[in-house]
């Protein structure tokens, strides 16, 4: 399970031609990397969903170059997001999406940033 201890609003992108926002997650424990999550409407235009990830694992002593030994920012697809431990994965991926619209920060600007 990946806990949140901060989320922050970084900025508007889009992505596949849809705009979303950008979202940086620290992570609650020590050894899980920060997010990057990018939230869209979802096709109803009622609610969120989340259209990519990117963990960062960047490190300022060695990424501060163009270092071939290590990929500081990598993707991570929905089915390999929360895919060990307990509760079942998609129920993981579900508290995930809970827990980081439940700032009210968060919601406040994807209200503000992403139209109806």
């Amino acid at each position: 399970m990946y806990y949140i201890k901060e989320a922050k609003f970084r900025r508007m992108a889009e992505y596949n031609g849809v705009p979303c926002a950008e979202i940086q997650v620290s992570p609650g424990r020590v050894d899980d990397p920060d997010l990057f999550v990018y939230i869209a409407r979802d096709h109803s235009g009622k609610g969120y969903e989340i259209v990519r990830m990117i963990r960062s694992d960047a490190d300022l002593e060695i990424d501060w170059f163009n270092n071939d030994m290590h990929d500081a920012f990598a993707e991570v697809s929905e089915e390999n997001f929360g895919d060990c431990g307990w509760p079942e994965p998609a129920e993981q991926r579900k508290q995930f999406m809970e827990n980081l619209l439940a700032g009210k920060d968060i919601i406040t600007k994807l209200e503000q940033y992403l139209l109806h």
